[in-house]
């Protein structure tokens, strides 16, 4: 685990902490009972503290260390809150990101909870700031099981399905996933694949 409060390291993949803004309840870090990382980050990063702690994990050799395949995840946005509702951030992070570093993909983690009428748009604006991959929380296969395990404060099962399909459509690389153990995996899988997903991934927890 890094001792930065900007950035650490997930599967060995490179992730910035994105503000603490929610859709839900608790931060997928809590989901994941990854709570020392979550009290470790700082509430809401400045773009210039995030391309700073960025470089300086790429100066102590994250590349170095990194074998071929993980090296293809580069670089992630994830930590206390939810990138989808820190636009701005990403719109002064990802272009200076892009420039020092070209070639290395960008991802989201999210829960993915979009408003119908706005997703088309949001997912244009994230092709425009080379985003190419996003990973949703899909934990549930309808909407009373999926309130329980969300507790979603906007939105609900409806809209992040929708949002996975939107998103698929626009040319977003989407993969949906949740934290092991997993109920109902095979039907988890289907309903991603069905919305358009390009897999469903069960995340170990921390320590796991």
């Amino acid at each position: 685990m890094s001792s930065s409060p900007y950035h650490y390291f997930d599967h060995q993949r490179l992730t910035l902490q994105s503000g603490s803004q929610l859709p839900a309840a608790q931060s997928l870090l809590q989901l994941a009972g990854n709570e020392p990382l979550l009290a470790q980050l700082a509430a809401e990063p400045t773009a210039q503290q995030l391309l700073d702690a960025t470089e300086q994990a790429y100066q102590a050799g994250y590349e170095q260390q990194a074998s071929t395949e993980f090296e293809l995840q580069g670089l992630a946005f994830a930590g206390i809150g939810d990138p989808l509702l820190q636009l701005d951030l990403l719109a002064q992070v990802l272009p200076a990101f892009k420039r020092q570093r070209h070639g290395v993909p960008v991802t989201l983690i999210s829960y993915g909870l979009v408003v119908p009428s706005e997703a088309v748009a949001l997912c244009q604006q994230l092709l425009e700031l080379e985003v190419e991959k996003l990973e949703i929380y899909l934990p549930a296969t309808n909407p009373p099981a999926y309130q329980q395990a969300v507790k979603p404060t906007q939105l609900g099962f409806s809209e992040v399905c929708q949002f996975i399909h939107t998103a698929s459509e626009a040319g977003l690389q989407v993969s949906c996933f949740a934290y092991a153990p997993v109920k109902q995996q095979s039907e988890l899988r289907a309903l991603a694949l069905d919305l358009g997903a390009r897999q469903f991934v069960v995340k170990p927890q921390p320590g796991a």
